[in-house]
């Protein structure tokens, strides 16, 4: 088989597949790519790949440039495990890859092949399972610190210094951040205390206003730290 033709057989999967050369050129790119990336084919031919892809393994690490870990490896020999990679659509949408590597075993042809799957869904998911787990961790902390040693929560005069006394907080807003610390929505905080929505909304407000904060999280947040809740 002639290498264009095996080329055109790598990129024949419902897969991303961009192919490049030893210099790091893109030579080939399938459909795949064109949806994931929204790139057309015409418009990265011969480019970069590192400058195109610009990828990260987060947010401050890059791992797209040239002399990356993928051409390192193809020049050793050495199979590179699959990995993932933080990069940005052609519309500017963050995106996470899932890509493999595949080369030629002799190393008489060079080019890298990169498998490409969209796993944006998944590392959300994951990154909000995490947030929730910290989340929990932080209530069950928060929990444990206004507890006495034999479970009895402390009076909330105990729990905090003069110094660090919160702003004053109404009996009901006390009450809402508890809620929020639950992690319940405006609209499902409003149904347990049988109050409108515009309501809730409003005693949200005015304790982000009293804590010269920006967020519900950020509330919650305090409000472990200073004992509020």
């Amino acid at each position: 088989m002639h290498q264009q033709e095996h080329l055109d057989t790598l990129c024949n999967t419902a897969d991303g597949v961009f192919i490049v050369d030893g210099n790091q050129r893109i030579i080939r790119w399938n459909k795949g790519a064109e949806r994931i990336l929204k790139y057309a084919e015409a418009e990265v031919l011969n480019h970069d790949c590192y400058r195109l892809i610009a990828g990260r393994v987060h947010s401050d690490k890059l791992w797209c440039h040239s002399n990356c870990r993928v051409q390192s490896s193809i020049a050793k020999g050495t199979p590179l495990e699959n990995f993932d990679l933080l990069t940005r659509t052609n519309e500017g949408e963050p995106l996470w890859l899932n890509v493999s590597i595949m080369s030629p075993a002799d190393g008489n042809e060079q080019f890298a092949v990169h498998i490409l799957r969209d796993v944006t869904r998944e590392k959300k998911a994951g990154q909000a399972i995490e947030q929730f787990l910290a989340a929990l961790g932080m209530h069950a902390l928060a929990r444990e610190k206004h507890q006495d040693d034999k479970g009895v929560p402390k009076p909330i005069a105990a729990r905090t210094s003069p110094a660090e006394a919160p702003p004053a907080l109404s009996s009901r807003e006390v009450e809402v951040l508890r809620l929020l610390a639950e992690g319940l929505s405006t609209k499902a905080l409003a149904q347990r205390l049988s109050i409108s929505h515009f309501t809730a909304r409003n005693h949200i407000q005015n304790i982000l206003v009293k804590l010269d904060l920006h967020s519900k999280a950020q509330a919650v947040s305090f409000a472990f730290k200073k004992g509020i809740i």
